[in-house]
């Protein structure tokens, strides 16, 4: 009953923002599932309560979820005591990444949501790793058959405003897409990057303009 009247509080809130960032929860889980491959490994920073991660569980063959505060991590390796599904790894995604991507191979899912974010979240030496995880994908993708890279929050991605200062902005993601030869979009406030040939392109002919605005690059 609680999480479904936080769903409805979600909803009614992002209608008041006329469906402007951030996407509720239920919606953004949507978007993992849709375009995640069926049956990878997946592979997320920030586990937080652990929510998404058993979410993820339930789609997949194997979830690593990574998590630097050490009263999160505590919470969430007792959350998943038992469960051979899902792994926690204590640790800065961008220390982790190294040595847990090079034993990693085939189809992996990528959920990069570990920046800082206030509250209870943790802030590590830089409030976003996204270029450490980046380059760490970067220096293994030869060793997986597919991927794909799902980063949360893009519209943090703004070094512009003070509070994003450590951010890179939306151009050196999709800078880093067109260098790997990635097909990238964005929809719900998440920057997707995948290999192989976009969805969008197979059912329109075309990349269509996404519900975050910012449209794809035409090849």
């Amino acid at each position: 009953m609680r999480a479904y009247r936080g769903r409805k509080y979600e909803e009614r809130e992002w209608v008041a923002r006329q469906y402007g960032a951030p996407s509720p929860v239920h919606v953004k889980r949507s978007v993992l599932l849709r375009i995640g491959i069926p049956d990878a490994v997946w592979v997320e920073t920030g586990t937080f309560k652990g929510d998404t991660a058993a979410f993820l569980a339930n789609q997949s063959r194997k979830v690593y979820t990574i998590e630097p505060d050490n009263t999160l991590f505590a919470q969430a390796e007792k959350r998943f005591l038992g469960d051979p599904r899902i792994q926690v790894i204590r640790g800065l995604s961008e220390e982790v990444f190294p040595s847990l991507l090079s034993t990693l191979n085939g189809t992996v899912n990528f959920w990069l949501d570990g920046h800082f974010s206030g509250g209870t979240t943790h802030q590590g030496p830089s409030d976003c790793p996204i270029r450490e995880e980046l380059a760490s994908i970067e220096d293994n993708l030869d060793r997986y058959d597919e991927v794909v890279i799902l980063i949360d929050d893009i519209r943090c991605f703004d070094p512009s405003v003070p509070e994003y200062a450590d951010y890179p902005d939306l151009n050196f993601l999709v800078d880093w897409t067109r260098k790997n030869k990635l097909h990238w979009h964005v929809e719900h406030d998440i920057f997707v990057a995948k290999s192989g040939r976009d969805p969008a392109i197979r059912a329109t002919g075309q990349i269509s303009r996404m519900t975050s605005g910012v449209a794809a690059e035409k090849k």
